[in-house]
């Protein structure tokens, strides 16, 4: 009898899950962004433009989906510029229904709209001037607060590029009302590591994230980068969102997973592209296995010893050029 964890049923589809366009700081027409990441082999974009929240349900058709939602900037310093020492939190708000417009809890004051932002914010932002907020705290307690406003207004909250907002743990491991930490961050990951090692703080901290990856795309060279795989039952703005709240996913910058199982009591993974396949536990249990032709479709299989795993288990895929994939975590 087989426990699937990524499910049986469904296909996937490769999403960018975190995109800027001229709407902010992007150098790209969401047209444009829609054409590129089309023949890059990609099924949908989430526009996650700075600071202002819009629909567009125009570039949605049959063969891509336009996801939305925006990237809120929490500074240490309010008035001053991120430059390069300043450590902020990013949030990414991605709306949970495609009708869904409304910006709860409005910085109505913000002196930092990056890009075009203002311009748009003026002619087409919804917010309720009942709901709005005067200023930030770059304070966990706060943020909270904050957050947990957002998500009961139905969005999805992930915590973006913890490595490249200079965060630390105490910055991020107390945070509640999130629903996935970016682990692959396309454009920071030229120059940054990748955000697994606050995963797996946040997890360890008893935290039950899903794991994100998407480009932070400002320009054409960070296309391509890094992506989620959602199994989803059809490919609609419904269909992709369900399950990505369910956790049906896992993000890439290169190896595949193609299925991930228990068989009775060993823990079954089928892959392609990938050359090793490890396997990690809530603490120091480790286990790899290596395949002889990383270019097929692969198996690893291990033992299931959940005695010996913690709470959750994940998987990673290594290809012979360093990239990686990764799981989410699947407590147990």
């Amino acid at each position: 009898m087989k426990q699937y964890f990524l499910p049986k049923q469904g296909n996937f589809y490769k999403v960018n899950m975190h995109c800027h366009t001229t709407i902010s700081d992007g150098k790209q027409t969401r047209e444009e962004v829609k054409a590129l990441y089309q023949s890059l082999g990609y099924d949908a974009v989430c526009f996650t433009d700075h600071e202002v929240l819009l629909g567009h349900e125009d570039l949605c058709d049959e063969s891509f989906v336009a996801l939305h939602g925006y990237e809120v900037a929490i500074k240490q310093n309010l008035e001053g510029h991120t430059g390069y020492f300043q450590p902020v939190y990013h949030f990414n708000l991605i709306a949970k229904e495609q009708s869904k417009r409304m910006m709860p809890r409005f910085f109505l004051t913000n002196p930092s709209m990056a890009g075009n932002s203002a311009k748009w914010l003026e002619s087409d932002g919804v917010y309720d001037p009942n709901d709005v907020i005067e200023t930030t705290h770059y304070d966990v307690e706060w943020i909270n607060g904050y957050l947990k406003a957002i998500s009961e207004a139905g969005f999805l909250i992930s915590y973006n590029h913890p490595e490249w907002s200079l965060q630390n743990l105490s910055d991020y491991v107390g945070l509640e009302h999130l629903h996935a930490v970016e682990v692959i961050n396309g454009d920071c990951g030229q120059y940054f590591e990748h955000g697994i090692i606050c995963y797996d703080q946040m997890l360890r901290a008893g935290k039950q994230l899903i794991a994100v990856a998407g480009d932070d795309n400002h320009t054409a060279k960070s296309c391509g980068l890094g992506w989620t795989m959602i199994k989803a039952e059809a490919l609609t703005y419904e269909a992709l969102m369900a399950a990505y709240e369910r956790g049906d996913c896992y993000v890439s910058e290169g190896p595949e997973f193609l299925e991930l199982f228990r068989e009775d009591d060993e823990l079954v993974v089928r892959t392609k592209g990938a050359e090793r396949v490890l396997l990690r536990g809530e603490g120091r249990y480790r286990h790899l296995r290596k395949l002889e032709n990383p270019t097929a479709i692969g198996e690893a299989r291990f033992a299931y010893h959940p005695e010996q795993f913690g709470r959750y288990f994940r998987v990673e895929l290594i290809d012979g050029h360093g990239k990686k994939a990764f799981s989410r975590a699947y407590f147990i």
